[in-house]
């Protein structure tokens, strides 16, 4: 499948998506071009929960501080990189539920996990973070203890495999990626090339 539309991958545990997410967000306000974002599972299930130390992260983490820094943010690193399913199936469930704050909702995800340091894994606290924007806090927790949307977002993992999408954060407009991180200058220069 490819996407007809701009759309960056993310995944919500991930602070170099964070930072891009945020880059984004300032092309589109001054572009007016809008873009989707994809929440896609860097290390889904079954790999192991690993610690923020381990090379893949650490190296990650020492990039994003740095950049953050740029951007007058303090990042908090977590001690442990949760598994960012349950997070994304929060996602969905605002879509479903037509929530109007969704892009508040990734937000306030990114925030909790990468500026705060809660646990995202944590049903309870993505409950909280639902009921936040909105959400009804016996549906939401429902939703989540069922697995509801597990079937959607392993679709959407699979979906970004099939385009080439490995580690995000990755941008795509049409059959064009533009991937890592990159400043909002790259990223409006990216989206008004014909």
């Amino acid at each position: 499948m490819t996407y007809t539309s701009p759309c960056l991958f993310i995944d919500v545990v991930d602070p170099l998506s964070f930072l891009a997410h945020l880059q984004l967000r300032s092309v589109e306000q001054a572009s007016g071009i809008r873009v989707e974002r994809v929440p896609v599972e860097l290390r889904p299930p079954p790999a192991e929960l690993i610690d923020a130390g381990h090379p893949f992260w650490s190296q990650r983490w020492e990039r994003a501080e740095a950049l953050a820094c740029e951007l007058r943010l303090s990042l908090r690193k977590p001690s442990l990189v949760p598994w960012s399913r349950k997070a994304h199936e929060l996602l969905c469930h605002a879509r479903s539920s037509g929530l109007d704050q969704t892009d508040q909702l990734l937000d306030t995800i990114f925030e909790a996990l990468l500026l705060k340091g809660e646990d995202i894994g944590r049903v309870d606290i993505l409950v909280g973070i639902g009921q936040s924007v909105g959400l009804e806090l016996s549906e939401t927790k429902a939703v989540l203890d069922i697995d509801r949307y597990e079937a959607e977002v392993s679709d959407v993992l699979a979906r970004a495999r099939s385009e080439g999408v490995e580690v995000p954060p990755v941008l795509i407009r049409g059959p064009k990626h533009l991937r890592d991180f990159h400043n909002q200058e790259t990223i409006g220069t990216f989206l008004a090339m014909p």
